[in-house]
């Protein structure tokens, strides 16, 4: 029974159903396992179901600066809609130097790479300030590799890997929902269903980026 989680009889499951993975993993990776305090600045890189996910628990930590970085034009304005301070279109500039622009140089103190992608990683690792801390959580291949700057972490920089939020589901995921009645974790605006026989529509559409979280329903 630990890894049930009791809801209201009024729930409606195909809302809450994502809290259980890729919500809980970006909310948590915030909240439980960085823990920014308020008025810091935090960069995500990836804005997916999970990336969108860290950008709102920013919002609700308190951070005064909140980047998001992606390929996808629609998903950044959605970001910038759910509290990013600053969008960053990977496909047309340079992370690193835009995130140095809007730090004076010095850095973020915190950074979350979604992507599981060396490079993407490589980057969030850069982008931190002396002291800053990167949370990865997406979740590469195995034997995937990523080089780093050793001299950069000399100087307090650290890389934490981080799983499904380091979240405890049952206390966790009423705590997401009681944010979200509230009005402030609107992680519905990441959803849309899709009946079971447009399941292959469902697979496409997030494939392409056009759909965050599908949600299968039935009958």
């Amino acid at each position: 029974m630990r890894n049930v989680v009791k809801v209201d009889e009024d729930a409606r499951l195909e809302l809450l159903g994502p809290l259980g993975c890729g919500v809980q993993t970006g909310a948590g990776a915030v909240l439980n396992s960085l823990d920014p305090p308020a008025g810091s600045s935090i960069a995500i890189f990836g804005t997916g179901s999970v990336g969108m996910s860290a950008v709102m628990a920013a919002v609700i930590a308190g951070c005064s600066t909140i980047v998001a970085i992606d390929l996808n034009a629609r998903r950044l304005e959605l970001a910038r809609e759910l509290g990013a301070t600053h969008v960053i279109d990977a496909a047309a500039d340079d992370p690193l130097e835009r995130l140095g622009d809007l730090t004076g140089g010095l850095g973020l103190g915190y950074t979350i790479d979604t992507t599981a992608v060396p490079g993407v990683l490589r980057q969030a690792v850069d982008a931190l300030a002396n002291g800053g801390t990167c949370g990865l959580v997406g979740a590469a291949a195995l034997g995937t590799e990523v080089s780093l700057d050793m001299s950069s972490l000399l100087f307090g920089r650290s890389v934490r890997g981080i799983v499904e939020g380091d979240s405890v589901p049952r206390r966790f995921i009423p705590l997401l929902v009681e944010l979200h009645r509230r009005g402030r974790f609107p992680f519905d605006r990441l959803i849309r269903t899709y009946a079971f026989e447009d399941i292959n529509q469902a697979v496409e559409d997030s494939e392409k980026g056009n759909t965050l979280k599908p949600v299968l329903t039935f009958g």
